[in-house]
């Protein structure tokens, strides 16, 4: 029962099912409430593979937000500025000026 394969494939379909489930509930239904600039000034520096970069476009979409994404993994321009805002991983939103880490609704709403 010490079959590599299957602890990796196991490891693999658990690591799936809690992504699966974490951005299913990162979307609420509450309006969101623009105070800051309107219309606000969004960049997403991410990448296609990245969940958490197809959950804030979902979000985005959802609240018809407009904004700007800038994928790392094919621009040297869009790596530069990650580079440069100390990115760690993905996605780096930049709303309002505001330089978030990660995707946290939340704290998006606050930068609206």
């Amino acid at each position: 029962m010490k079959n590599p394969f299957f602890i990796i494939a196991v490891l693999f379909l658990l690591s799936y099912i809690a992504i699966s489930q974490f951005s299913g509930q990162s979307l609420s239904d509450q309006p969101v409430t623009i105070t800051k600039a309107n219309p606000p000034q969004i960049l997403m520096l991410g990448s296609q593979t990245c969940q958490y970069c197809a959950t804030a476009r979902a979000f985005f979409e959802k609240h018809n937000l407009p904004y700007t994404e800038k994928d790392i993994e094919q621009s040297d321009d869009a790596r530069r500025i990650f580079d440069l805002m100390n990115g760690q991983g993905t996605p780096l939103l930049i709303i309002n000026g505001q330089i978030m880490h990660g995707y946290d609704e939340n704290m998006i709403r606050d930068a609206l």
